[in-house]
Order: structure tokens, then sequence, then C-alpha cells
């Protein structure tokens, strides 16, 4: 009789065993797998958290904010704030930051991905205090064309009196 206590007993450790490593492997790929309220990392290094239907990325890195946004941005430039926001549409919202030394190919970059700056529209960020203002948005977003782009973005943009650059980005599909 002893032999078959410990026998039901080893067991018994052994199914708590395997059901505890199971949850442990559930629980690391939850998020990455899509299930709703578990967390994950992009590839790019920005924390997300799935909900009931999509998921949302807060803080965002550069490496996102270029990687959603299509566009290509200076090195040392830094996110201030970032949000990502994805169901069956997305929608980017990020502030960054670009030292004096990279503001012209900051902007340089931006008209290359977004076109001239539109001098009618208000900036999507606050341009208090700040010169060389520009907007840059869809064109196709303000009238009626053929075939409108895939995505709505306004790009605002200014410089401090110190010569750094802030960029307000809003970016999202149609």
């Amino acid at each position: 009789r002893p032999h078959k206590f410990l026998r039901v007993l080893a067991g018994m450790i052994l199914m708590l065993g395997s059901v505890a490593v199971a949850l442990a492997i559930l629980v690391q790929y939850a998020g990455s797998w899509g299930v709703p309220y578990f967390s994950f990392t992009t590839d790019r290094g920005s924390p997300c958290k799935n909900e009931l239907a999509g998921y949302t990325c807060s803080p965002m890195t550069l490496a996102d904010v270029e990687y959603f946004g299509d566009v290509n941005l200076p090195d040392d430039s830094s996110v201030v704030a970032g949000r990502y926001h994805a169901t069956h549409d997305y929608q980017m919202e990020a502030v960054v930051e670009v030292p004096s030394v990279s503001s012209d190919q900051a902007l340089t970059e931006l008209k290359q991905a977004f076109g001239k700056c539109i001098d009618e529209l208000p900036a999507p960020i606050n341009t208090d205090g700040m010169h060389h203002p520009c907007v840059m948005a869809n064109e196709d977003a303000l009238d009626e064309s053929d075939e409108p782009s895939g995505r709505l973005y306004m790009i605002g943009t200014a410089v401090r009196t110190d010569g750094s650059r802030v960029i307000g980005m809003v970016i999202k599909s149609r």
C-alpha cells in the first residue's frame, strides 16, 4: 500500500507540473497570438496590448513611428508621445522631436514622404513661438479625385527657437 500512495502522489505532481508548463507557455505567447488583454512587443520594440477587437501600442519607438508612418526620420530623433491603434482600420498619432543638427534633413524626408507644405491648413500641433511652420496633408482628401489614397494624414512641423524641429503626425486608414 505505501507504494501505491507514492505512485498516486508522483502522478499528481507530474500532472500539475505539465499543467504549469502549459500555462507558462500560454501566458508567455498569448499576446503575440492575439489573445485579448494580453501584452506583446512589436518587432521594432513598442509595447502593445491586445483588446477585444484589435490592439493598441503606446508608447511607440522611433522605428515603429517610421514603419507605420512610412517615413524615414533622422536616427537622432526622439518620440515624445506616440500611440498606434489597429482594428480593421488603424490610426497613429505621434509627436517627434528632431535636434537642430538634423532639422533640415527631417523636413526633406517629410516632404519626400508626404508632399509639399499647404499653407491653408491648421497644424496638428501647437506652433506658438515657433517659426517655419509646415503642414502636409493628403491633397486627395481635400477634393474628390478618381483614386483616393488608402490613408489620410496630417503632418505638422515647426522649428523652435533653439533650432530643434517638432513634428506632429496623425495618420489614419480609410
